[in-house]
C-alpha cells in the first residue's frame, strides 16, 4: 500500500524543519520499521511538504506507530514547526 499527503510548515520554520529531518531520531525510524513502514519520504517545496509512505497495511502501521512513545515525542517536537492538518492525496497512477 502507498499513501501520500500534503502538510505545510509554519512561516519562518522551514530551516528548523530541514534541520530536524537531517537528524531524525534513530529510535523513531526503528519504531516505524517495526510497525511495518518500509518507505517514508518527505519532499519540500517552499513551505509545502509532500509526504509519501509505503507499508503492507498503512492504517495498521500508522496505528502501531502512533501508539509508540517516541512517535508521540516526535509529534510534539514537530507541532511547533507544522501547521495543523494534512491533505490526503488520491493516487491516480502508479508504475512498477
Amino acid at each position: 500500500m502507498r499513501a501520500a499527503y500534503i502538510l505545510m510548515v509554519q512561516p519562518d520554520k522551514t530551516e528548523q524543519y530541514r534541520r530536524a529531518h537531517q537528524e531524525v531520531w534513530p529510535e523513531l525510524i526503528q519504531a516505524a520499521s517495526r510497525a511495518g513502514i518500509r518507505n517514508h519520504s518527505v519532499f519540500m517545496h517552499g513551505r509545502t511538504l509532500f509526504v509519501y509512505v509505503e507499508a503492507d497495511d498503512i492504517e495498521q502501521a500508522t496505528r502501531e506507530l502512533l501508539a509508540q512513545p517516541v512517535k508521540k515525542r516526535w509529534d510534539a517536537y514537530m507541532s511547533d514547526l507544522l501547521e495543523p492538518g494534512s491533505v490526503p492525496l488520491e493516487e491516480v497512477f502508479h508504475m512498477e
